[in-house]
């Protein structure tokens, strides 16, 4: 058995892996779909962001409803929102 020619073997290698060459890389950009329902969803989170968590007409005309005498509450209101938050 003869093992003397690894260099003929080496060469139909390389000439081989030559001629294949290297893959070109293709470089692709990145891309995102959103739903609708996403969409949606953004549009509802910015609306609640902007909006402010005291609503300072309705703190003014309670202000001013009772400077002038005339801010009457329901005990009916008040007990049942009592019962309400205790219920919870």
């Amino acid at each position: 058995m003869r093992i003397g020619s690894i260099d003929s073997i080496s060469q139909i290698y390389q000439t081989q892996t030559g001629a294949i060459g290297k893959p070109q890389s293709v470089q692709k950009q990145d891309e995102v779909q959103v739903s609708d329902e996403a969409l949606m969803r953004g549009i509802a989170y910015r609306a609640a962001k902007d909006t402010p968590d005291v609503r300072m007409d309705l703190v003014n005309d309670i202000k001013n409803q009772i400077q002038n005498g005339t801010y009457d509450v329901s005990a009916r209101d008040v007990s049942e929102k009592i019962v309400n938050q205790l219920s919870m």
